[in-house]
């Protein structure tokens, strides 16, 4: 995993954890650095296994034996469980609902997501502090 993918991993679980879902949930993180996140950028399978954990039939997911760390269990299920695209623009992060995400993606004239726009499908919207620039002492 990249740095700064494993960074946002990082902020996102912190802000899970204090704000915790009704429910067990599904979420694919995404980001961009700038204000527009293309959606070349989710993959077909990534929508289709999120539609899978909201659906009726459910998402069932093998944990690998081969995976590094903690694990916690063998098989994890989701059925009729929301499911999130996560997007971090520059000052923000958003939870779309992936069922809104494929709408938008089907239906806009453009190929990428605007900050804007992402704000406006999103059920929720957490806005990230400004980063302090410190100044050097002359």
């Amino acid at each position: 995993m990249r740095k700064r993918e494993a960074s946002f991993t990082l902020l996102f679980r912190h802000w899970l954890k204090a704000n915790p879902m009704r429910t067990a949930a599904v979420f694919e993180l995404k980001q961009t650095q700038t204000d527009s996140f293309p959606f070349k950028n989710v993959e077909e399978h990534q929508l289709e296994a999120l539609a899978a954990a909201w659906g009726p039939e459910g998402l069932i997911y093998k944990i690998s034996d081969q995976s590094q760390g903690y694990k916690p269990c063998d098989i994890v299920y989701f059925r009729l469980s929301p499911a999130y695209i996560v997007i971090k623009y520059p000052k923000f992060f958003c939870l779309i609902h992936a069922s809104a995400f494929g709408a938008e993606m089907k239906t806009s004239t453009r190929k990428s997501l605007t900050s804007e726009r992402a704000k406006e499908i999103a059920e929720k919207v957490i806005e990230l502090p400004k980063k302090t620039v410190k100044r050097s002492k002359e």
